[in-house]
């Protein structure tokens, strides 16, 4: 049953037994890298494919005739394959299918043949079609794993119309903003594709962890406002890392979902106090701020040395670390003279001293008449998280963007009993810089969902970015689709 569907994935997925079947093959029908016409060794091996007796061979060749390409597939059987056309059985019609996708340019080309094939006229069943599709997926990922020089937009097209044939009931892209037709909630009673029906068929539970790793404009959003609006016994907690995007959540999200960022989260039980002493500052520590606070020593200038204490402070904001220590200093910094220069033992050890009574201070509500050592964001959502907090009346968080989470974010979020629904595209990283990890990939989970389909662009975009994920990132298994 499907033996080729079950080759395809296990050889998607490196298993050793799928690895050697399809090496075996390879070799037994002369597709190798020495072979000069070693496509052709493809097409006989489809050729080769089986179909139930009730089949008409020349029905399925009368009925793809009106392709655009069925003369030059019909051209090239006649040519290459002489010893297929006179044979009764259904060796023609395989090699004359399998050349018209090989000859296509397109996603549309395929879906032409697609069409003919699942015609009510057609007497071959979905199975066998499917089937063939998955051995010519399987035979051009092991070409390319083999060296040989095809592309990959190939297979390409095929893995995207099999996508398509096996989630494309009930596809609707998700309205655009500013829509008058939206319900209540902001989204109008959208149909889900079957990714994000899988999404909502999972009720989450006290102390699970979901990740959904949600591809460039595959409908994350529209997925949590459908999941809540599924459960409205249920109290979510819905958190973004920026202000708009929280406000934005608001107009969208039905009642039973509050929509906050961590930051104000940390204002409300942190900040606000030292609002009220004055003592809050809310833009980054400069460094010329920082340069002024730190006493004249013997080496580096205060300014090389104000920004290194910087970058040791802003580490230990987006750590996890109760205590800052040598690992939150920078390896390296640029001198005077702006070159880069190795940080000795010693003055490690300085920056630490530095960092530690510069924090100490700004902890302090009390005490600094002068007001010089004043609180930032960072470091009253720094506090909260060392505050252990529990955000009690809710039965399951979701967090926006998750693959920009810092480590102090991630220990917040971890440590709630409540359900935790993780949502983001590990490809799309933007706040590394301010001490983000990819939580996405660290943080363990109970389930792992993908939304692979995008309704942002269509199949040639999304071809690019799919060969881009292949070749930097070496992604095959749940790449990007587009809609």
């Amino acid at each position: 049953f499907i033996p080729w569907k079950k080759l395809y994935h296990h050889y998607l997925q490196r298993e050793g037994s799928a690895l050697r079947r399809v090496q075996q093959l390879l070799q037994e029908y002369s597709i190798t890298k020495e072979q000069q016409e070693c496509v052709l060794g493809l097409v006989r091996l489809v050729s080769s494919t089986p179909t139930a007796h009730r089949v008409d061979p020349s029905m399925v060749l009368q009925i793809l005739g009106s392709h655009p390409l069925f003369p030059k597939a019909q051209f090239c059987v006649l040519s290459k394959f002489p010893d297929l056309v006179s044979k009764p059985g259904p060796e023609k019609m395989w090699a004359t299918v399998s050349l018209l996708v090989l000859f296509s340019d397109s996603v549309g080309d395929i879906q032409r043949v697609l069409e003919g094939l699942r015609s009510p006229h057609c007497p071959l069943a979905l199975l066998e079609v499917t089937e063939v599709l998955h051995c010519m997926a399987t035979l051009l990922l092991a070409m390319r794993d083999s060296d040989i020089p095809i592309s990959n937009r190939i297979h390409y097209n095929i893995f995207y119309c099999l996508h398509l044939m096996e989630n494309s009931s009930g596809i609707v892209q998700p309205l655009e903003e500013g829509r008058g037709d939206l319900c209540s909630s902001g989204w109008a009673d959208v149909r889900l594709t079957h990714e994000q029906q899988r999404i909502l068929n999972h009720k989450i539970e006290p102390g699970q962890t979901v990740k959904i790793m949600a591809l460039a404009g595959t409908g994350k959003t529209s997925t949590l406002v459908k999941y809540a609006e599924k459960f409205p016994e249920l109290k979510f907690l819905y958190l973004a890392f920026n202000k708009a995007v929280a406000e934005k959540g608001k107009r969208v999200f039905p009642r039973n979902v509050t929509c906050k960022t961590f930051h104000s989260l940390a204002f409300g039980s942190v900040g606000r106090h030292y609002k009220d002493k004055g003592k809050l500052n809310f833009s980054k520590l400069s460094v010329y701020s920082i340069s002024s606070l730190l006493r004249h020593r013997e080496g580096q200038s205060l300014f090389v040395r104000g920004k290194t204490v910087s970058q040791t402070l802003g580490s230990f904001f987006a750590s996890s670390d109760e205590e800052i220590c040598e690992e939150h200093v920078p390896l390296w910094f640029k001198n005077t003279h702006g070159q880069m220069q190795l940080m000795s033992p010693q003055e490690k050890r300085i920056n630490v001293e530095e960092a530690r009574e510069i924090w100490d201070n700004m902890k302090k509500l009390d005490g600094d008449s002068e007001k010089k050592y004043k609180m930032n964001c960072d470091g009253y959502l720094k506090l909260w998280q060392l505050s252990k907090p529990q955000l009690l009346g809710f039965d399951a968080i979701f967090v926006d963007e998750a693959q920009d989470c810092t480590p102090a974010i991630v220990d917040i979020v971890q440590s709630q009993k409540c359900g935790k629904i993780l949502v983001g595209d590990p490809h799309q990283q933007i706040y590394t810089f301010r001490g983000a990890v990819n939580t996405l990939y660290m943080v363990p989970h109970t389930h792992l969902y993908y939304l692979t389909q995008s309704f942002r662009f269509g199949p040639e975009i999304a071809y690019v970015g799919s060969t881009i994920l292949e070749l930097c990132k070496g992604i095959r298994h749940k790449t990007l689709l587009g809609g």
